[in-house]
């Protein structure tokens, strides 16, 4: 195994309300060597994107903080850098896919221009050299007549071509790790491949580490290496994915690949589904915060402190819960 190229340690993220601090993200921790794809995984609300954007130390503010632990890549913790020295790492070493492309690029200003303003903030090059990169990343990103579309504004293209982009823009300095927060979000089945496999390609081109934010086990089955399975604001589970699709161990992770659908399903029956709700922040359990939606849960006090994190071998380990600790 080779030293981990980003590695995030008891990273706790919180934000001021006025109904006092509520703590969306609490002691997450995971690492990722280059060349590989971490998938995060979790239903909406569990702290996917949350702790993504504390990794790129982009919380909203001024409500969003970081409470504590470390976000090293290549052993430096960034989270303790002056503003200027993130901005310098930001977009050149490590980078993000934001989950609306719409919303995320500028709709007054043409999508050439901004490409060339993310390689000028990093690079040492003329405008019209920027310009004919900028030119190159929309064609090896599959965006078709790019010395055309470079001209146009982001609403004149489809979702699927201002998700390629973003992507452009994303790569543009070469950055060792890319995080991408549901690429394929409201894009039909062919283009979704079609992103998926091209950030495929472009990791195995540069060999750069990916995170990719989803709630599609289906994708990360067949495009990442690790997952790690978030639940209101924790990580319950991690390790390589075949492992954790063989011998799922905690009761959310069971509870999220009953939900797939299989070809032996019987015709005309519902899906399994995981009854509930994921809690609202300011109603966090002390102890097992899944405990309200497990079929295993029972009234034993020990439900009320957290259980300690299991290594069970290969790189896999879980959230111990009361209900199935003594199995491990």
């Amino acid at each position: 195994m080779s030293e981990p190229l980003l590695e995030v340690r008891g990273l706790r993220v919180g934000f001021r309300t006025e109904k006092g601090l509520l703590v969306a993200v609490d002691d997450v921790g995971f690492s990722l060597e280059a060349g590989r794809t971490l998938g995060l995984v979790g239903e909406s609300g569990c702290g996917k994107s949350v702790t993504a954007r504390a990794v790129m130390r982009l919380l909203e503010q001024p409500s969003g903080e970081v409470l504590a632990g470390e976000v090293r890549l290549a052993g430096r913790d960034l989270l303790p850098l002056p503003l200027e020295a993130m901005r310098k790492v930001r977009g050149k070493e490590i980078a993000m896919i934001f989950q609306e492309p719409m919303t995320a690029l500028n709709p007054v200003h043409r999508v050439g221009r901004q490409i060339v303003e993310a390689i000028l903030l990093h690079e040492r090059m003329s405008p019209t050299a920027a310009l004919k990169r900028a030119v190159e990343l929309m064609d090896w990103v599959g965006i078709p007549a790019p010395d055309r579309r470079v001209e146009e504004y982001p609403h004149q293209l489809s979702g699927g071509m201002r998700q390629r982009v973003m992507i452009a823009m994303a790569l543009s300095c070469n950055p060792r790790v890319l995080i991408a927060d549901e690429p394929t979000t409201a894009l039909d089945v062919t283009v979704q491949a079609q992103i998926l496999d091209l950030v495929k390609r472009l990791q195995q081109e540069t060999g750069m580490a990916v995170i990719l934010i989803t709630h599609d086990l289906g994708v990360v089955a067949e495009t990442c290496d690790e997952l790690a399975v978030m639940y209101a604001g924790r990580l319950v589970e991690r390790g390589p994915v075949g492992a954790v699709f063989a011998r799922p161990l905690h009761p959310y992770t069971q509870g999220l690949l009953a939900c797939l659908p299989k070809l032996d399903h019987p015709p005309k029956t519902l899906l399994p589904i995981i009854p509930g709700m994921v809690p609202p922040l300011r109603e966090m359990p002390q102890g097992c915060r899944f405990a309200a939606r497990c079929p295993n849960a029972h009234d034993d006090e020990v439900l009320a402190e957290r259980q300690p994190w299991r290594d069970c071998g290969g790189g896999h380990g879980v959230e111990a819960c009361a209900c199935f600790a003594e199995g491990l």
